[in-house]
């Protein structure tokens, strides 16, 4: 062989052995570079993992807050509607206790006088206090209801409701004498503030016995 034959051939074989290793540094880049993808993948995933995770524990946390909040607020609700009804109770209380009102048992009494005001004798209910023993004076506008019950043995013996100086209704008990006989009469009537309801005699002399009775009430 010729020293050009043998000097071909080594560079011949130089080059093929400079491909050869070209390529084997091509395989192992390219295996790095896979395992660096697949290693990337896998941490990406790991970390989504862990940021999911987190994510959960946050979401429970609060969602436990809420619903401590919501339990909060409904005992809150709870305790307002108790206290309102409480509250609305005992204004109801309050208001029967002071509605206006009152019932008095008249006494057995003469009277000779058509002027005098009949004057009451046991109180047995004066819600208000608007009724002073002889006159009722109303303590606020409204429609009241009043009614006397008379037992008299005057002859023709009878009572009259009046209103200020108006006359409203009479209660008369007819032939009574010489025995007891009874007679009773209403009146709704609208009331302003100030204006006043009693009782006065329609016959004389006129004999009223203890079981007579005058009543008033506010209706509205």
């Amino acid at each position: 062989m010729s020293p050009f034959e043998t000097l071909l051939m080594f560079l011949v074989v130089s080059l093929l052995i400079g491909v050869s290793c070209s390529l084997d540094r091509r395989t192992n880049v390219t295996k790095r570079t896979d395992n660096d993808t697949y290693y990337n993948i896998y941490t990406k995933i790991n970390t989504l993992q862990k940021d999911l995770k987190n994510l959960e524990t946050k979401l429970q946390t609060r969602t436990k807050l809420i619903r401590q909040v919501l339990k909060s607020v409904i005992e809150m609700d709870s305790n307002l509607e108790m206290s309102e009804k409480n509250q609305k109770k005992q204004t109801n209380l309050a208001s029967k206790r002071n509605a206006i009102g009152f019932t008095v048992k008249l006494p057995t009494t003469t009277f000779n006088s058509r002027t005098i005001i009949l004057q009451g004798g046991q109180i047995l209910y004066n819600g208000g206090n608007a009724y002073n023993g002889t006159v009722f004076t109303c303590p606020s506008p409204g429609l009241y209801l009043f009614h006397v019950s008379v037992v008299t043995k005057t002859r023709y013996g009878g009572i009259w409701i009046y209103k200020n100086t108006q006359q409203l209704t009479l209660a008369c008990a007819g032939h009574g004498d010489p025995q007891y006989n009874g007679a009773s009469v209403s009146a709704a009537v609208w009331l302003d503030v100030g204006d006043q309801i009693y009782l006065r005699p329609n016959n004389l002399p006129m004999v009223i016995d203890h079981n007579s009775v005058f009543t008033g009430v506010k209706v509205n």
